[in-house]
């Protein structure tokens, strides 16, 4: 007997091979029911996960981590965002104060030809030009305009479906990348660089 190695008269089990007496067998019978009962449990916790995912997509362990990529791409943006915006007000403040410098200028000169009542025309046309020019400075300033980085902001990110594995003529295995292209305003379809 396998169990108690005494040479008594002895039964085979068919799956393992292995001699058993027969108060062994019952034990040996008992503890394969055990190991099925144990198989039965994981098969059913199996088919509700597979049942869950299946009536829930969103349950799949692969869009967490594509929600975390999303959250921490949309703080990068957002955090990037309030940066440039707080450069871009800084500037717009100081231009804004610069153009008032030159707006007082120009309200002064205007006061005096008034006050002197000594209007000519060549003043009025420079003057014109002046108010012109500062108004084009408020509405489009010279000295900003926005780059964009050759490096993008956010990582790539892609679906690697390797269960439709190509074979290659030199014998090499390579995975089959599945990738929706993001379509922006233009309805133009782009890479998910940012």
């Amino acid at each position: 007997c396998f169990t108690c190695n005494k040479e008594k008269a002895t039964s085979k089990c068919a799956g393992c091979l292995k001699d058993f007496c027969y108060n062994h067998l019952g034990d040996h019978r008992q503890q394969l029911a055990i190991h099925l009962d144990e198989i039965e449990v994981q098969r059913d916790l199996f088919r509700q996960t597979l049942t869950e995912q299946a009536t829930d997509p969103q349950t799949h362990p692969l869009v967490k981590e594509i929600e975390q990529w999303k959250n921490d791409s949309i703080d990068k943006i957002h955090k990037t965002a309030e940066e440039l915006k707080q450069i871009l007000f800084e500037h717009t403040s100081r231009h804004t104060h610069q153009l008032e410098g030159k707006l007082n200028t120009l309200t002064n000169h205007i006061r005096e030809c008034r006050e002197e009542n000594d209007i000519m025309e060549t003043d009025l046309s420079r003057w014109q030009n002046e108010l012109t020019e500062l108004n084009e400075q408020l509405i489009k300033p010279q000295n900003m305009t926005i780059q964009y980085d050759s490096t993008p902001l956010v990582t790539n990110i892609h679906i690697a479906d390797t269960s439709s594995l190509n074979h290659s003529n030199d014998g090499k295995t390579t995975a089959r990348i599945v990738q929706k292209p993001y379509v922006n305003q233009e309805n133009q379809a782009v890479n998910f660089h940012a």
